[in-house]
């Protein structure tokens, strides 16, 4: 029906005839514009036409997407800055999806991605700033002081959230209403919208956090609102935000694999653990092997290429320990690099496994968030899975996409490795949930053999911490090494 209108030409009352017909026709369930409401949306420069110049056929198209954007929630100014980026031939294809019922994405592939980084850091500034207020709250109510000073006393949430923030202004090209933690919870008064804020991505329709208020402005207080944003990711701190983000990452690229996500989840969790540095050609043939090559896009997104800076005259240096790439480092004890993980023991005894020439082919390096949150701890992880194996055990690793670390005879062990630096922060993690690990029989908490001669009472000290219900009580705790042991000495045969 659109293309018998290709050559239109018409005014302001044409128009509305044009769009009233054409939503009859598509059988649309939504308002019908005046001649008024036309005129209106030409001075808001909804319509891209020169002045005094009639309408065409790119005006019908930019009234249908008017009116069906504006049924989905948008704004006629967010309107504005999308439609002069998208083209006839798109904004067809658009307005017929959206007839059609078919999902629609109206931002332009290059808006949507950067318009997704500036959500999830904007949603992310926002959790830490729960956190922070509710961590603050909680001090201030044990201390019975009501006064607040910006010091070294501050909740780290609440100092991270503000250099979020502060970041999101300086990126919107607005002076930095974040640096002063009072003025910070000022606002938290009010909702993330309200021109206090002065942020246009918490005034984005589609910012689902817009409409909060985290302190109540008469009881000043957190709100429920604030409690719930808080634990949203079942922990405390900008760590656990990322590490978060990266395993429902995960989740939704193998979801498309159905009955096969589990298996898919564990190969790619194992090869970014025993492969952090790697060529491409060696990637694909990993998923080739494992029939992943249709997640290839993304997990090749946990990967990037091999940067110059990163060479050792002129060639990739990998760990002899962990498998990742070795970095240039100005203390003659490492000349050849060190490897960039302190749980890992080329961190502080480097060594090299070979040298990879990226000139032979295009080298890969695991990205610095996955090194950390998965690489470092696969150290541990895959060290005890590969014991078990080899004692010839019935052992899982990451089974059902994480309900623990390694498992060993189906639901009768269930092992998670820790390398929190802080004891106390591990005990509120676990008091908080224990994860899938409860589905366990016997359930064991493994710490990083490092951790422990760095800090010798750090079991006692955690043991302390834990709550002594429910099923933290049925933890066991005990080192890497241990569990290792344990398994050599048959202790966990069936």
């Amino acid at each position: 029906m659109l293309k018998t209108l290709r050559q239109w030409i018409g005014n302001a009352e044409s128009l509305t005839k044009q769009l009233d017909y054409l939503i009859r026709e598509f059988q649309l369930s939504v308002e019908i514009p005046s001649v008024r409401t036309v005129r209106l949306w030409r001075s808001k420069n909804i319509f891209s036409q020169p002045p005094k110049q009639k309408f065409g056929f790119r005006q019908i198209l930019e009234g249908l997407a008017t009116i069906l954007l504006l049924k989905k929630g948008w704004t006629l100014s967010s309107i504005e800055q999308i439609l002069p980026l998208l083209s006839d031939v798109v904004l067809e294809e658009q307005i017929l999806g959206e007839i059609e019922g078919k999902p629609t994405t109206w931002l332009p592939d290059s808006l949507v991605k950067n318009h997704r980084q500036q959500t999830e850091k904007a949603e992310n500034a926002v959790v830490l700033l729960a956190q922070g207020i509710l961590h603050l709250y909680n001090r201030l109510l044990a201390s019975q002081d009501d006064i607040v000073r910006q010091d070294d006393n501050l909740p780290i949430e609440l100092y991270q959230a503000m250099g979020q923030l502060g970041r999101l202004y300086i990126e919107e090209g607005k002076f930095d209403r974040a640096s002063c933690v009072h003025e910070v919870l000022h606002n938290a008064r009010f909702s993330l919208q309200n021109p206090l804020w002065n942020l246009a991505i918490f005034q984005d329709d589609n910012f689902v956090y817009k409409d909060v208020i985290l302190i109540d402005s008469e009881l000043v207080i957190p709100t429920e609102d604030c409690g719930e944003i808080a634990h949203k990711y079942g922990g405390f701190g900008e760590d656990n935000l990322i590490e978060r983000r990266l395993y429902l990452q995960l989740c939704q690229a193998v979801e498309k694999l159905g009955n096969r996500r589990h298996f898919a989840y564990t190969k790619i969790r194992e090869l970014l653990g025993r492969f952090s540095l790697i060529s491409q050609d060696k990637f694909y043939d990993y998923l080739q092997e494992h029939n992943l090559t249709s997640l290839s896009g993304d997990v090749f997104n946990f990967y990037t290429e091999v940067p110059d800076i990163w060479l050792i005259d002129n060639v990739a240096n990998r760990c002899g320990y962990c498998g990742t790439l070795m970095r240039p480092n100005a203390n003659p004890k490492y000349s050849n690099g060190q490897c960039p993980i302190w749980q890992c023991e080329g961190h502080l005894s480097p060594k090299i496994a070979e040298k990879l020439d990226p000139k032979k082919g295009e080298l890969l390096v695991a990205l610095p968030q996955i090194l950390t949150y998965w690489t470092a701890p696969a150290i541990d992880e895959l060290a005890i899975y590969d014991t078990a194996k080899k004692q010839g055990l019935n052992v899982e690793l990451y089974p059902q996409s994480d309900e623990c670390d390694v498992s060993i005879n189906d639901l009768t062990i269930g092992i998670d490795a820790k390398s929190y630096r802080c004891p106390y922060s591990l005990a509120h993690k676990l008091n908080y949930r224990i994860g899938g690990l409860k589905h366990y029989q016997t359930r064991i908490i493994a710490i990083n053999d490092r951790i422990i001669k760095d800090h010798p009472y750090y079991i006692e000290k955690l043991q302390e911490k834990l709550d002594k219900t429910d099923f933290t009580a049925t933890l066991q705790i005990m080192s890497v090494s241990q569990v290792i042991n344990n398994i050599k000495e048959g202790k966990y045969e069936s």
